[in-house]
C-alpha cells in the first residue's frame, strides 16, 4: 500500500464521548477535531476547545467617528489571552486620513499598527514594525476581563481615512 493511502485506525472507547456542547463522537480523533477546531460565530454555536481563531475585515467607514468594530466576540463569562496578531496583506491601502489602529479590550492594547503600515499594506505578525508588540509589557501576556470584547479602533493621528480596509487575524485561548 503507498504511504500516503494507509488506513487510519482508531480503536473505539468502551463509551462514547460526548462534547461539551452535547455532540457525541465513537473515535479519539474525531473528539480532537472537535476539540481543537472553531464552530462558528453565529447564535447559538459554540467556540469548542480552548484555542480559537477569529478573522475580521475591517473598513475604514466601520472605524469612523470614533466606532470600534469587534474582532473577538467573548460570550458572557468568558476570558481570552491573546496568543497572536497578524495583520493581513489583503485588503486595500487606507487612504485620506493619518490615524493608527489599536487592537485592545478596552484595558489593555495589544497592538497599535501604525498609519504607514494601513496606508501600504502588507502581512506583518505581533512583534513586527507593522505589527507591534504592545507599548505596556503587561498587556502581552494580560487576559481579557469576563465578557468583553476586543476590538479594533482608530488611536492617535487627526484624521480619519477616507478609504481603505484591511484583515486581522487574532489566535487567541480561552481561559474561561
Amino acid at each position: 500500500m503507498a504511504r500516503g493511502n494507509l488506513p487510519v485506525i482508531n480503536p473505539p472507547p468502551r463509551n462514547a464521548i460526548a462534547m461539551p456542547d452535547g455532540r457525541v463522537t465513537p473515535l479519539w480523533a474525531h473528539w480532537f477535531e472537535l476539540l481543537h477546531n472553531r464552530v462558528g460565530e453565529a447564535a447559538g454555536h459554540t467556540i469548542i476547545g480552548g484555542i480559537a481563531v477569529f478573522e475580521e475585515t475591517i473598513g475604514q467607514a466601520a472605524l469612523a467617528s470614533a466606532a470600534a468594530v469587534t474582532v473577538l466576540l467573548a460570550r458572557s463569562g468568558e476570558r481570552w489571552k491573546i496568543r497572536e496578531v497578524f495583520l493581513s496583506g489583503g485588503g486595500t491601502n487606507f487612504s485620506g486620513g493619518d490615524r493608527l489602529l489599536s487592537i485592545g479590550d478596552g484595558t489593555a492594547i495589544y497592538t497599535v499598527i501604525p498609519a504607514a503600515t494601513l496606508q501600504s499594506l502588507a502581512p506583518a505578525r505581533w512583534g513586527d514594525t507593522g505589527t507591534p508588540y504592545p507599548a505596556t509589557a503587561a498587556h502581552l501576556t494580560l487576559a481579557s476581563d469576563a465578557g468583553i470584547n476586543v476590538t479594533a479602533q482608530y488611536s492617535g493621528g487627526a484624521t480619519d481615512y477616507t478609504a481603505g480596509a484591511c484583515t486581522i487575524v487574532i489566535t487567541a485561548e480561552r481561559l474561561a
